[in-house]
């Protein structure tokens, strides 16, 4: 298959996410759930920012970035499971969910891979980092503890509604991302214009 431009740019973003994400995890002298929401706001970096910023980016919808996304996701989530069972200070228990989280998702990555349908991501849900990122925000403040499960309530919940309008339907997201982009791109043409005029 011969890649275009557009492709070898999302290519190449990708390969900075993962890059950026060994950086996060391995030489940020931060805290772990900080860590965990730098990766998080990372993911974003591939495609959704810059096709919202510039008009030839990559089509976020089409099967390209989705495939090469997903296999992206699983490596940053190594890397950071890696991290979270070796270094991290995180108690035995919380790992072992954070393990079963993990291997959940990469059983819906998979299935979504080889049949090439997007409600295995519905079925198999991504709630392997904001977990995780629930967990190390509970195993930080300690006073959380008595709101834990309220917590991770909330996250399946929200992370239930996300995934069904990412992957079964997408209608509101993709309305939403238009929007968007129309804004950006208004709001630069308006400031073009205005500068122009001076």
């Amino acid at each position: 298959m011969r890649l275009t431009y557009q492709n070898k740019l999302l290519l190449f973003s990708q390969l900075i996410r993962i890059i950026t994400t060994l950086l996060i995890v391995f030489f940020f002298k931060i805290p772990f759930f900080l860590k965990i929401l730098l990766i998080i706001l990372s993911d974003t970096f591939d495609c959704s920012v810059p096709h919202f910023l510039f008009n030839k980016w990559s089509n976020c919808r089409k099967d390209f970035y989705q495939y090469t996304d997903k296999i992206t996701d699983i490596i940053c989530y190594s890397i950071l499971l890696f991290y979270t069972l070796k270094k991290s200070e995180i108690s035995i228990h919380y790992k072992k969910i954070i393990i079963i989280l993990f291997l959940f998702r990469l059983i819906g990555t998979s299935l979504f891979i080889i049949n090439n349908n997007r409600k295995f991501l519905f079925y198999f849900p991504n709630f392997y980092l904001e977990i995780t990122l629930g967990l190390a925000v509970i195993n930080y403040l300690p006073i959380l503890n008595n709101f834990k499960v309220i917590i991770i309530s909330l996250i399946i919940i929200y992370k239930l509604f996300q995934e069904y309008l990412l992957h079964v339907d997408r209608r509101i997201y993709n309305k939403i991302g238009d929007y968007i982009k129309l804004l950006i791109h208004k709001n630069s043409k308006l400031k073009n214009f205005k500068q122009n005029s001076k």
